[in-house]
């Protein structure tokens, strides 16, 4: 939900993947009249051209209004993939990603990750945005691959590019255009590398203090971590891979 205390717009869960088969999940909002789900093939791309990233940005493959259910043609045509349960409350869309592959460069084909985003138009706002940014765009879920869950602890591999965000600071949550990422379920452990040039910041959390990693250095976390990841830095754009090891749960 678009809350009261960081107004963030929402990422979907979601309810099923497998092959050629995303079903994605929105709890409906009030002040939520409708929502757009974009997608890219990589974390810079998904985060975009700002702030030295130089990403191509996320591309909009589905408009839905809230309490609706975006059912994509080829599901329509063939009934595969619908369900008899209830929707109250909520916003969904099925659809088999590769019905969007090729419609543009950044769009990744069904065995591939998805890097997801959502804009909204709200009451206020009641039309969606012209353009797509890190201030009208929500945080970016990770879509697992239909063979992501093959085995009981799956591990992701990353890699990305840091924005350069001045007012950044240690020891403070990152403002917020920085790079915030949502895994498919929630982090066992995970292994980051700075790659440089310069420092890089990161918390595991959105409203979590930035604590620093020097570059040529590489951490490792195993005692646990939510599915929320927060990078950027300050005075230049540091490249960073990821290693992360997940629990099976939902997302």
């Amino acid at each position: 939900m678009i809350s009261a205390d960081d107004n963030r717009i929402p990422i979907p869960n979601v309810l099923e993947r497998s092959v050629e088969l995303l079903r994605l999940q929105y709890r409906n909002d009030p002040d939520i009249l409708g929502y757009r789900i974009r997608v890219a093939n990589s974390l810079d791309n998904a985060y975009g051209p700002d702030n030295g990233v130089g990403g191509a940005g996320t591309f909009p493959i589905i408009d839905v209004d809230r309490d609706g259910t975006f059912i994509s043609k080829e599901f329509r045509l063939s009934r595969r993939g619908l369900t008899g349960e209830t929707t109250r409350g909520q916003t969904r869309a099925v659809f088999n990603p590769n019905e969007f592959f090729g419609l543009d460069p950044v769009v990744p084909s069904d065995g591939q990750l998805l890097f997801v985003r959502t804009q909204v138009r709200t009451a206020a706002s009641p039309s969606f945005p012209v353009a797509a940014d890190n201030l009208n765009q929500s945080d970016i879920l990770i879509v697992r691959t239909p063979g992501f869950n093959a085995v009981s602890r799956p591990a992701l591999s990353l890699y990305g590019t840091a924005p350069d965000l001045p007012t950044a600071a240690l020891g403070l949550p990152a403002p917020e255009e920085a790079l915030i990422l949502h895994v498919p379920y929630f982090g066992d452990s995970m292994v980051l590398t700075n790659h440089g040039p310069g420092q890089l910041f990161y918390a595991l959390g959105y409203n979590l203090p930035l604590i620093r990693l020097d570059a040529g250095v590489t951490v490792s976390h195993s005692s646990g971590m939510k599915d929320e990841l927060v990078m950027c830095a300050s005075g230049g754009n540091p490249a960073f891979s990821l290693l992360i090891s997940t629990v099976a749960g939902p997302r």
